[in-house]
């Protein structure tokens, strides 16, 4: 063998390898493109990226989900907050002694202003690591609404299931309450996707527990029910969040656990409202999720909740990630106005 073969080949099977990989990925993700992009979504929108399918074991699949953990990682790491906003890192010891990182934006110049506090409660299928799109949602509310928003980077399926990620939840709520820095009546508890279960769930417990009363909780598109039989998970079956990835989501995040004996897990199976703050819900259509959340927000009209929110004509689950759109813009206007309007009415 000649001087620097040896070298060679582990590069060269390597570079084999991920040929093949390449190979059998493209058309798999090209046919899965075609799925999730079948649907009318609305013209203002640009179209939805493929969704992932959290448990499908095939190599290129797994390389992709592997590699889109690091990325959103990585790239959350290295995100700057805009102009305006500053990106502060979030430690919260657990129940469990184990620390939870994650972040924290306030406005520029709030530094040590008592002020309002929202927790915001991520998306990613109780499974995905804190997004880039989500952090700019956050820095949006926080420059908007002059609050400070945190953000928990709880810990995560399949190495984590229920209770844990809600217990993480609600122990940064514990922790938040303490601060001088957090106007206790005047908190706002927010979740998208998975995150939207765990607010919805950690609004709950926050009410069992007396440790403090929220004054509104927004879920957007939320993961709300272990159920199959909605409509729209038959209607929207390989959209973005496909009724497949939904329905393994829920047995990731429910493995071993009693339903009968978790009281935090599901938002549909809770029974009892009473003392809610006023909730927004908002239903993307075109979204597996879209009639278990109008169910939800029914559930909790008939037991006496403040219900605020629409179905977005035309959205897709996610469908917020480009804030330059001008349907984005309305609709955040709609949420900005509703928080305000709470944040503004307490006290007087």
């Amino acid at each position: 063998m000649k001087k620097g073969e040896g070298k060679r080949m582990p590069m060269m099977i390597i570079a084999v390898v991920a040929a093949i990989i390449l190979i059998i990925a493209v058309p798999i993700v090209t046919s899965l493109n075609y799925q999730v992009n079948s649907y009318p979504y609305a013209a203002e929108l640009p179209k939805p990226g493929l969704g992932v399918d959290i448990t499908n074991s095939s190599l290129p699949m797994r390389a992709f989900i592997a590699w889109n953990k690091f990325y959103n990682n990585t790239a959350s790491a290295m995100w700057k907050a805009p102009q305006g906003v500053v990106k502060n890192e979030l430690r919260v010891t657990a129940r469990d002694g184990e620390v939870i990182g994650g972040y924290m934006l306030e406005p520029e110049g709030s530094q040590g202003e008592r002020m309002a506090t929202m927790l915001y409660c991520h998306g990613g299928a109780f499974f995905m690591p804190i997004l880039p799109s989500s952090l700019e949602l956050a820095a949006h509310y926080a420059s908007e609404l002059h609050c400070r928003v945190f953000m928990p980077e709880y810990r995560l399926t399949p190495k984590y299931p229920y209770p844990t990620p809600v217990n993480d939840c609600y122990d940064t709520l514990k922790y938040i309450s303490g601060l001088d820095t957090v106007d206790t009546g005047k908190v706002i508890i927010y979740g998208e996707s998975a995150g939207g279960c765990l607010a919805a769930e950690t609004l709950h417990m926050c009410r069992d527990e007396g440790l403090l009363k929220p004054i509104a909780a927004m879920l957007i598109y939320p993961v709300a029910d272990n159920g199959q039989d909605y409509p729209s998970l038959v209607n929207y079956e390989h959209a973005t969040w496909s009724r497949e990835a939904n329905l393994n989501m829920w047995e990731l995040y429910l493995k071993g656990v009693d339903l009968n004996a978790a009281p935090y897990a599901v938002p549909m199976q809770q029974e009892d409202y009473s003392d809610y703050p006023p909730v927004y819900i908002e239903p993307a259509e075109m979204d597996t999720l879209c009639d278990q959340d109008i169910a939800l927000a029914d559930r909790m009209r008939k037991a006496g909740v403040e219900i605020s929110g629409e179905v977005i004509p035309g959205a897709y689950h996610g469908f917020e990630g480009d804030l330059q759109s001008e349907l984005v813009k309305r609709v955040l206007d709609v949420r900005d106005g509703w928080l305000n309007d709470i944040v503004n009415s307490v006290g007087k």
